[in-house]
């Protein structure tokens, strides 16, 4: 069995007016606007407040002002073999 791991640091050159806050779920997320933006491998954004909401990558016009700020990324690839 192998297990892979997956670094992601990136640096978005962001709006003033965008901010980080914490959703009533506990993740620490971006707030543009109604909508809130979490980052996994493609951002994912949700107009819920409730703990449960569905995070998704349906809001494309959000998500893609996201990905345009996106000035830098880097990514590290580790497998681990477990015998």
């Amino acid at each position: 069995m192998k297990r892979l791991t997956v670094m992601i640091h990136a640096e978005l050159e962001v709006p003033d007016d965008w901010e980080v806050v914490e959703h009533p779920s506990g993740m620490q997320v971006l707030k543009i606007g109604a909508q809130y933006v979490d980052f996994d491998l493609a951002p994912l954004a949700t107009t819920s407040t409730d703990p449960e909401a569905e995070w998704s990558d349906a809001h494309s016009a959000v998500i893609n002002e996201v990905l345009d700020t996106v000035s830098g990324l880097e990514v590290d690839l580790k497998i681990n073999t477990h015998h």
